[in-house]
């Protein structure tokens, strides 16, 4: 299904050799809240076809462009310099890099899971995952996330991963009823609290809770250990259609 929205971003891939690249991502990695001690991991596996990152770029016609990438600059100082697009290979595929100056608001992962452990979650071979979605704090709610998701969805349909469906896992969107005022569980740090929950966020974008189960554990500020409970979700991705969504 095609989103009104997906013209407003650009699609670069992450160059898991460049130590500039892997330097930003860990930024954004902070930024968010979650994984970031994960970063060099996620540059190693990349290494041997493992999960696969892209920048999310703002596009060149987006109207007031350059306010909004001061708008986030001034949020994340240690953003300012641009990257460079240089990767020259997608898992294992080789790719032409265009060499040129670009400033990423945010990121997204794809990969592709064990077949045993996608079957045991009655998905089918050949799944696509997306994984963590990032879309600078200071840009939210601009339809930035939603023109991600789109474009990596374009990019899991075609080849070489010729994907039928899209799965994810997200926080279950009653993990925040049940964990009171531990806001930094659903906005990592210093982020506003959202008014829909991640899971009825991607609802809109045409995924089906399928499933639900223990996830992460979250270590909160006066020591505890809560285990967040996640929602497994599904898309079905080769269907065209003309009517946009969101």
């Amino acid at each position: 299904m095609a989103s009104k929205h997906a013209y407003k971003i650009e699609i670069i891939p992450w160059d898991h050799l460049s130590p500039e690249h892997v330097k930003r991502m860990h930024d954004q990695r902070v930024a968010c809240g979650w994984r970031a001690d994960e970063v060099l991991e996620w540059a190693e596996s990349a290494k041997r076809g493992g999960k696969t990152f892209y920048w999310a770029v703002l596009a060149q016609d987006v109207p007031n462009r350059n306010e909004l990438l001061a708008q986030h600059i001034a949020a994340y100082p240690k953003e300012s310099e641009p990257l460079r697009d240089t990767a020259i290979e997608i898992r294992f595929a080789l790719h032409q890099p265009t060499g040129r100056d670009f400033t990423p608001i945010g990121h997204v992962a794809l990969d592709v899971h064990d077949a045993k452990e996608d079957a045991k979650l009655g998905l089918p071979v050949g799944t696509v995952w997306v994984h963590q979605l990032y879309i600078s704090s200071a840009l939210q709610g601009g339809g930035y996330g939603v023109a991600t998701m789109a474009r990596v969805e374009s990019i899991a349909a075609q080849e070489p991963m010729n994907a039928k469906w899209m799965a994810l896992d997200t926080l279950a969107k009653e993990v925040q009823k049940e964990a009171g005022d531990i806001a930094s569980i659903d906005v990592g740090m210093g982020n506003i609290m959202p008014i829909t929950s991640k899971e009825e966020w991607y609802t809109r974008l045409g995924y089906q809770t399928y499933q639900q189960g223990p996830g992460y554990t979250y270590q909160a500020p006066d020591g505890r250990s809560i285990q967040l409970r996640v929602s497994y979700m599904k898309k079905r991705i080769d269907r065209e259609t003309q009517s946009p969504s969101c």
